[in-house]
C-alpha cells in the first residue's frame, strides 16, 4: 500500500471516528434530555392531580376526571392512576394494572418521587400524604413522547446526513494533505529517476535555510549520499580503465616472446609444452583484459556513440561468419523465414562495433555450450520491436545458478572444463541496455538456453 493511501486511510478513519463519536454523543444527549422533559411534564400533572385530590372531600369526584381528562390527553396513550397506601406502609394497598413492580411504589413512598421508562411509555409517581383520609396517595401518570421521538427521530435523519457530507469533506481534506505532503518526495523520486551512473554529477536541489525539517535533511543525506558514490564509480573506473592499459603492453610482450620462443625450438623440446602454456595463458590474460577495459567503457560511461543505421540479418551474417573463423565446428543457423517484406523493420540505430560485440558474445556461448549441436538465431518483428532468438540444445542453466548469470566472472557450476571467463553475458547486457534493448534467458539444464533480445526499430 502507497503511503499515500496509508495517510488518506489514516486521516479518514480518524476524522471519521471523531465525527461518528460526536454524533452518538448529541444523539444520546438529546434522547435523555428529551426524556427528562418529559418526564417534568408528567410530573407537573401527576402533582396538579394529587394536589386536587388531596382537597377533595371525596377520594374521587366529576372535578377530578375533568381535570386529569384536559392535561393527560395532551399525550398519547396517556393515563393517570391514583394508587392507596396504608399509613407506615410502603407498600400498595393495591396493585394496579401497571407493569412494574413493588419497588416502584416503594421508591415514590421512601423519596416522594419516582420515574420509570418501560417500552417507550414513561410513568412517573408523586407521593402524596394525606391527612384527612385513612390512606395516603400515590399519583401515576404515563404517556408516550410521540413528539420527543419525532424530534430525536429528526435530529438522528440530520446527524447521519451531516455524517455522510462530512465525511466526503474529509476524505476530500485528507487526499489534499496527503498531496500536498508527499508532493516534495515525489518530487524527490523523479529528480532521483534522472540519475544514472553517466550523470551522477546532478543533485537535488535543496532550500538553504538555518532550520531545516525533515526533507531538506533527506535531500541532504542523498547528495551526501550521490558525492560519495560518484567518488567510487570514478575511482573504480579510472582503476580498471589504467589497470587494463597497464596490463596490455607486458602481456603484449610476453605474446610475442613465447610465439618467438615456440617456432624457435623443436616440438619435442621439454619447454616447448611450457611455452605453450603461457602463450594459451596469455591469450586468455588478453581475452579478460580487452573485456574488463570494454566493460568499463560501457558499463560506466552510459554513453554511445559513432550510432549509425544498420541492418540486423547482415549483421547476423557477419557474427555468423566471424565465429566460423574461430570455430571449425560451429553449426549456426540463421532462420529468416519470419522477417517481414519491408526490409527497413529490420534496421537498428546502434553502434554497430559495440552491437556485434554484444550479439558475437551470445551466439558464441550458444556455441559454446550447446554440445556442438546446431544452434538457431531467428529474428521476426513483434510489437514494434525486433525480436531475436538465439536458441542452442546444450547444457543449460542450473536452477540455482540462475540468479547469478548477470554477475562479472560468475559461471555456472555445469560448466566443467569449457574455458570461459565470466564476462561476455555481463558486457553483452551492458551493451544491448545502452541500445535500449532488452535481453533475457530462459534455460533449463541438460535440455538447452534460449536467449531473447528486444531491439527498438530504428526511424529513418
Amino acid at each position: 500500500m502507497k503511503i499515500r493511501t496509508k495517510i488518506i486511510l489514516l486521516s479518514s478513519a480518524i476524522g471519521s471516528l471523531i465525527l461518528l463519536s460526536f454524533a452518538v454523543y448529541v444523539s444520546y444527549f438529546t434522547s435523555k434530555t428529551l426524556e427528562s422533559k418529559f418526564f417534568i411534564r408528567l410530573e407537573e400533572n401527576a402533582r396538579m392531580v394529587g394536589t386536587h385530590v388531596l382537597n377533595s372531600k371525596t377520594y374521587k369526584d366529576k372535578s377530578y376526571y375533568e381535570l386529569s381528562n384536559k392535561f393527560i390527553n395532551q399525550f398519547s396513550f396517556g393515563k393517570n392512576f391514583l394508587v392507596r397506601v396504608s399509613k407506615n406502609k410502603k407498600q400498595p394497598h393495591y396493585e394496579p394494572l401497571l407493569p412494574m413492580g413493588n419497588a416502584f411504589f416503594e421508591e415514590a413512598i421512601e423519596r416522594g418521587r419516582s420515574e420509570l421508562m418501560f417500552n417507550d411509555t414513561a410513568y412517573v409517581a408523586l407521593f402524596f400524604e394525606d391527612k384527612d383520609h385513612d390512606k395516603n396517595l400515590v399519583v401515576v401518570s404515563s404517556a408516550v413522547d410521540d413528539f420527543g421521538k419525532a424530534e430525536h427521530a429528526d435530529l438522528n435523519q440530520a446527524l447521519v446526513s451531516g455524517v455522510v457530507i462530512f465525511l466526503f469533506f474529509i476524505f476530500v481534506i485528507s487526499f489534499y494533505f496527503a498531496d500536498k505532503l508527499l508532493n516534495p518526495i515525489a518530487s524527490i523520486n523523479k529528480r532521483i529517476g534522472l540519475i544514472n551512473i553517466s550523470n551522477l554529477n546532478l543533485r537535488l536541489p535543496s532550500k538553504e535555510t538555518k532550520e531545516k525539517d525533515e526533507i531538506e535533511v533527506l535531500i541532504s543525506n542523498i547528495n551526501d549520499m550521490l558525492n560519495r558514490l560518484e567518488t567510487a564509480v570514478k575511482s573504480q573506473r579510472s582503476f580498471i580503465s589504467n589497470a587494463s592499459h597497464s596490463l596490455r603492453t607486458p602481456m603484449t610482450i610476453i605474446s610475442g616472446e613465447s610465439e618467438l620462443a615456440l617456432n624457435s625450438l623443436d616440438n619435442k623440446h621439454p619447454a616447448h609444452y611450457s611455452l605453450e602454456m603461457v602463450s594459451r595463458e596469455v591469450d586468455r590474460m588478453n581475452l579478460i583484459v580487452n573485456n574488463l577495459l570494454l566493460l568499463s567503457r560501457t558499463g560506466y560511461d552510459g554513453k554511445v556513440q559513432n550510432m549509425s543505421h544498420v541492418r540486423i540479418d547482415e549483421l547476423l551474417y557477419s557474427v555468423k561468419e566471424s565465429e566460423g573463423y574461430l570455430n571449425d565446428n560451429h553449426r549456426i543457423f540463421l532462420d529468416f523465414s519470419n522477417i517481414p517484406d519491408d526490409s527497413n523493420l529490420l534496421t537498428v540505430y546502434v553502434n554497430q562495433d559495440l552491437f556485434f560485440i554484444g550479439l558475437s558474445n551470445i551466439i558464441s556461448n550458444a556455441c559454446k555450450y550447446g554440445n556442438e549441436q546446431e544452434v538457431k538465431v531467428s529474428i521476426e518483428v513483434v510489437d514494434s520491436k525486433i525480436v531475436i532468438r538465439v536458441i542452442d540444445r546444450g547444457i543449460g542453466i542450473p536452477d540455482r545458478d540462475k540468479p547469478h548469470i548477470f554477475e562479472s566472472f560468475f559461471r555456472a557450476s555445469n560448466v566443467g572444463s569449457i574455458y570461459g571467463n565470466g564476462l561476455g553475458l555481463v558486457l553483452a547486457k551492458n551493451i544491448f541496455e545502452l541500445h535500449d534493448a532488452t535481453l533475457t534467458i530462459d534455460s533449463t539444464e541438460g535440455e538447452g538456453t534460449t536467449v531473447t533480445i528486444h531491439c527498438p526499430i530504428a526511424v529513418l
